[in-house]
């Protein structure tokens, strides 16, 4: 759902490390994502089993050569392509998100990464400092804000169709 600022003149060219077909937070990502047409998924390291990750990524319409085996080999053969990514979301296992946002910084990438984006304050630190020093964004996902029902029922509150809300219960 576009939050009302100006759309782009193009979709952002994207990538995924993680997210492959045994995923739920990987379909999240990609449901949010192409809601708006903001984002075209190009390219990916979908799963740590590189046969499998090819596999899936060809079903999600990736082509073949653009289904790499892990994150380095992504985020190195993508700079190369005049027509490589500018975006990459992270949805692997927390304990390596740190590693795999600071390397996309590194390759010019901006990331779109799975809380938690890292275990320390220091990490943190040092990812503030290289999306500086790179100019690019790092944005953290947070639980079901993506989620269609969840878009649906921030619109009803906002249009007033629901009333005052009291309570909620998850």
């Amino acid at each position: 759902m576009l939050n009302g600022l100006k759309p782009l003149s193009r979709s952002l060219r994207w990538g995924m490390v993680g997210g492959g077909g045994t995923s739920q937070i990987g379909y999240s990502h990609r449901c949010a994502a192409l809601r708006d047409n903001v984002y075209t998924l190009l390219a990916g390291a979908l799963d740590v089993d590189a046969e499998r990750g090819r596999a899936f990524g060809e079903q999600l319409g990736i082509a073949p050569e653009r289904c790499y085996a892990d994150y380095q080999t992504l985020f190195r053969e993508e700079a190369q392509r005049p027509d490589g990514i500018e975006v990459v979301s992270v949805t692997t296992p927390n304990n390596t998100h740190f590693a795999i946002t600071k390397a996309a910084l590194e390759a010019g990438l901006h990331v779109i990464c799975e809380k938690p984006l890292c275990f320390s304050a220091e990490e943190a630190r040092e990812l503030v400092d290289l999306s500086k020093k790179q100019n690019k964004i790092v944005g953290v996902t947070y639980g079901y804000a993506g989620y269609q029902m969840i878009q649906q029922a921030r619109q009803m509150i906002a249009d007033g169709l629901l009333g005052e809300i009291r309570i909620v219960n998850m």
